[in-house]
């Protein structure tokens, strides 16, 4: 019986491919099995028009059949994609299952209660597209770890720990566990710039490095350049890793959103190592 359960967001189109087959990759490597998630569009918030008249009630109905029509055409080709990639993984076709579910944003993300990690495309991590609420839900509000599957690879050999002694960082090293395990090489990466006053204590690289020589991994480390965004830095300390892992949210997303922060930096990149994050 698989240790762990991994699954992976649909949306019916083009990008699902390289998304599935990252996280079949990473399944297979961790022996986990694989669902497949298809979120459909909440058809009822289309329907929140507050003008009057019948016409116009007629014609938003016959905009939310269209809706509908259109997440059933997407749905078939979500569920063909996640089925055709598992056909290539033997260990996984015969437990991999695809999911169609609707509702409101915290009404699907509790499917991913279960779920050791959420393997996402890069887009809906950065806040884009149809699946960004959804993925936001099930990073804040189910505190379920997502990876954002960019071009690193899976299961990642080359892993680097964003750290500050948070409990955001603490919990996203703590969800990288089963892929530290497998890693071939691990790097610890901290800056002095933007420690709260609560995790001075927690924050030295030794406290980090301790736990991971529990899990049997030697891990060095890396005092990335403080003199501008963390966020930055931390990406260009990682040009060749395969992944990233790092708390998301320290502070407000309000204040993150405005002001911009590292979380917004590593969640905003366009290539790069994909990113582990968790709150």
């Amino acid at each position: 019986m698989a240790r762990e359960r991994i699954m992976v967001t649909l949306q019916g189109d083009e990008k699902d491919r390289a998304t599935v087959e990252a996280a079949a990759r990473l399944a297979r490597g961790i022996g986990a099995t694989l669902d497949g998630l298809f979120v459909e569009p909440d058809a009822s918030a289309y329907l929140m028009w507050t003008g009057p008249g019948v016409a116009a009630a007629t014609v938003m109905a016959g905009a939310v059949d269209s809706i509908r029509e259109e997440s059933d055409r997407c749905a078939e080709i979500a569920k063909q994609t996640f089925s055709g990639v598992l056909a290539g993984f033997d260990s996984l076709a015969a437990d991999g299952r695809f999911y169609r579910v609707s509702g409101t944003v915290s009404e699907v993300a509790v499917e991913a209660r279960l779920a050791r990690y959420v393997v996402t495309d890069p887009q809906s991590m950065a806040g884009n597209g149809p699946l960004a609420d959804f993925v936001t839900a099930v990073l804040i509000d189910e505190q379920v770890p997502v990876i954002a599957a960019r071009a690193g690879m899976m299961p990642p050999e080359t892993i680097h720990i964003a750290w500050d002694g948070s409990k955001e960082a603490a919990r996203a090293a703590a969800a990288s566990a089963p892929l530290i395990a497998n890693a071939k090489r691990v790097m610890v990466l901290q800056s002095d710039k933007g420690i709260d006053y609560s995790d001075r204590r927690s924050a030295p690289p030794e406290r980090l490095i301790d736990w991971l020589s529990d899990l049997g991994c030697r891990a060095g480390t890396i005092e990335i350049d403080d003199a501008g965004d963390v966020g930055e830095a931390i990406l260009d300390s990682s040009k060749g890793a395969d992944l990233i892992v790092a708390g998301a949210y320290g502070h407000s997303r309000l204040r993150e959103f405005v002001f911009g922060g590292v979380t917004r930096s590593l969640f905003q990149a366009v290539d790069g190592p994909s990113l582990l994050a968790a709150h």
